[in-house]
C-alpha cells in the first residue's frame, strides 16, 4: 500500500487539475469546429429525431410516421431531450459535449481512486487528449453517453470493492443497467460486474464488517439495480411490437450487415456493411420487430451455410477491434458517421501507443485493481466476435484502456528508477492479497 500522504486530492494537485482543463478545451474546441455542421443521414439522425419526438410528446415513435420505434437503446435521446428545441443540431452537439465533459471528470476521479499518484497523472493526461475519447463527444449518438457511463460503471465496482454495502451493489447494477440502455451490448456489464463484486464481498478484510453484506446478497442486488433500469424499457417493447423485442430492434439489422458475402467474401471482411441489409423483399411491409427476425434467421442461415470461412471471418473481426486491418475502410465508415478523417487517423495511430502500454499496465496492476477495468474489456471482445470490428464497437472500453495504459506507464517508470515503497506494483495504489 502506498502511504496515505501520497494519495491525491482530486482537484489539488496540479497534474489533474492542468489535465482536466486541457481536456475541456480539446472539447469544446471540437465543438466550435462543427458548429453549423449538416447532420448525416445515419444513427445520429435517429437519435436526434427521437430526441424530438420526445419534445413534441411522441414517446418512442417515429418522429414522421408514429410507428413504434426501438431502433437503438432509449437512453441517449432521453439525455438529448433538453436541447431539442430551437438550433436542435448545435444545441444537441453542444449538449452532447457537456456529457463528455462530464465522462472525462468521472475518468479523472477514478484514475485518482485506482492508480498510484503518477499512474493516475499519466491517465488523466491521456483522457484529456485521447482522440478516441473526445472525437465522440460533439457527434449526436450514443458513444459518448456510453463512454460515461462505462467509468460510472468501473466507479462503483471499485466502491462495492471498498465497502460491499447495499447502497453500492445496487447503484452498481444501476450503473450498468443505464450503460446497457445507451448501448445494448452493455446490458452484459451487470451479470460481469455482479460474478466481480460478489468475489470482492468474499475477501478476508470485509470479515467482521457490520456494514457488509453476505457476498451471494451483493451479486444479487447489482443484478437487482439492473433489473430496475432495463426492465420498464424491455416490458414497454414486449407490449407493442409483433415479435418479442427486448431492447433494439436493431439487433437483426446488425447480425445481417455483418454476415454476408460483402463482409465475409470481400476486402470488408470482418466489418459490417449496409448494402447487405437493403433491398430484402421478406421484409417489405413488416414492423421493424418482424423485420429484425427476418434478418436475424437469414443471417444464421448464411453462417450455417459458411462455416468453413467462421474462422477467417473472427480473426478479421478481431484485427479490426486492433486497428492493424481495414484502416481505410473503416476510416471511410467512420466519416461518414459524422467524424472528422484526420481525428480518426490521429486516433488510430494514439490506439497503436496505448495499446501496448495498457497490456503492460493489465499485466502489473493488482489483480484486484485489474478486475475493474476488465468488464468493458471484456464485453467489447465479446462483441466483436458475435458481431463485427470497428472504432465504435470498441468505445466502451476506452476508458479502461486509458487506465490500463497509465499504470503501464508509471510501471515501467517504476523499473526504470525503483523506488523504495513497498508497493512494486508501480500502477496500482493497492498491492495484491
Amino acid at each position: 500500500m502506498h502511504h496515505s500522504g501520497e494519495r491525491l486530492t482530486t482537484w489539488r494537485d496540479p497534474w489533474i487539475v492542468g489535465a482536466c482543463f486541457a481536456g475541456v478545451g480539446v472539447r469544446l474546441a471540437m465543438l466550435v469546429a462543427r458548429r453549423g455542421d449538416v447532420l448525416p443521414f445515419t444513427d445520429a439522425f435517429w437519435y436526434s429525431a427521437q430526441s424530438k419526438a420526445l419534445r413534441k410528446g411522441l414517446g418512442f415513435n417515429g418522429l414522421l410516421d408514429g410507428q413504434p420505434t426501438a431502433e437503438h437503446g432509449p437512453l441517449t435521446p432521453i439525455l438529448l431531450w433538453p436541447a431539442s428545441s430551437g438550433d436542435v443540431v448545435d444545441n444537441q452537439r453542444a449538449l452532447m459535449t457537456v456529457y463528455g465533459i462530464l465522462g472525462l471528470a468521472t475518468l479523472a476521479v477514478l484514475a485518482v481512486r485506482l492508480l498510484t499518484p503518477l499512474g493516475a497523472r499519466i491517465a488523466c493526461v491521456i483522457a484529456a487528449i485521447y482522440p478516441n475519447l473526445w472525437m465522440h463527444d460533439s457527434i449526436i449518438m450514443s458513444e459518448s453517453i456510453a463512454i460515461g457511463l462505462v467509468s460510472v460503471t468501473m466507479l462503483a465496482l471499485l466502491t462495492v470493492r471498498q465497502r460491499p454495502t447495499w447502497w453500492n451493489a445496487g447503484a452498481l447494477g444501476l450503473a450498468g443497467g443505464l450503460a446497457g440502455l445507451a448501448r445494448s451490448e452493455l446490458v452484459l456489464l451487470i451479470p460481469l460486474c455482479a460474478i466481480i463484486a460478489w468475489s470482492f464481498a468474499r475477501r478476508p478484510e470485509h470479515v467482521g464488517d457490520d456494514r457488509r453484506l453476505a457476498p451471494l446478497a451483493v451479486g444479487a442486488l447489482v443484478l437487482a439495480g439492473g433489473a430496475v433500469v432495463v426492465a420498464p424499457w424491455v416490458g414497454h417493447n414486449l407490449s407493442r411490437f409483433e415479435e418479442p423485442t427486448l431492447l433494439t430492434t436493431n439487433d437483426g439489422t446488425t447480425w445481417l450487415g455483418a454476415n454476408c458475402d460483402v463482409t465475409w467474401e470481400t476486402s470488408l471482411i470482418g466489418s459490417w456493411s449496409l448494402a447487405c441489409v437493403l433491398g430484402i423483399e421478406e421484409t417489405v411491409g413488416k414492423d421493424p420487430s418482424e423485420r429484425s427476425s427476418i434478418q436475424r434467421q437469414l443471417a444464421s442461415e448464411y453462417i450455417g451455410d459458411n462455416t468453413g470461412r467462421l474462422p477467417l471471418v473472427l480473426v478479421a473481426r478481431g484485427a479490426r477491434l486492433l486497428d492493424v486491418y481495414g484502416l481505410a475502410d473503416m476510416n471511410e465508415g467512420d466519416v461518414k458517421e459524422d467524424k472528422f478523417g484526420w481525428a480518426v487517423w490521429l486516433g488510430i495511430g494514439s490506439w497503436w501507443v496505448l495499446a501496448p502500454l495498457a497490456v503492460v499496465g493489465i499485466a502489473r496492476i493488482a489483480r484486484r485493481d485489474r478486475l475493474i477495468v476488465l468488464p468493458p474489456i471484456i464485453v467489447v471482445i465479446v462483441t466483436t466476435f458475435l458481431f463485427y470490428g470497428g472504432h465504435r464497437i470498441r468505445a466502451p472500453m476506452e476508458p479502461a484502456v486509458v487506465l490500463a495504459a497509465g499504470a503501464g506507464v508509471a510501471a515501467l517508470w517504476a523499473r526504470r528508477r525503483p523506488i523504495s515503497e513497498p508497493d512494486g506494483a508501480g500502477g496500482s495504489r493497492s498491492a495484491s492479497t
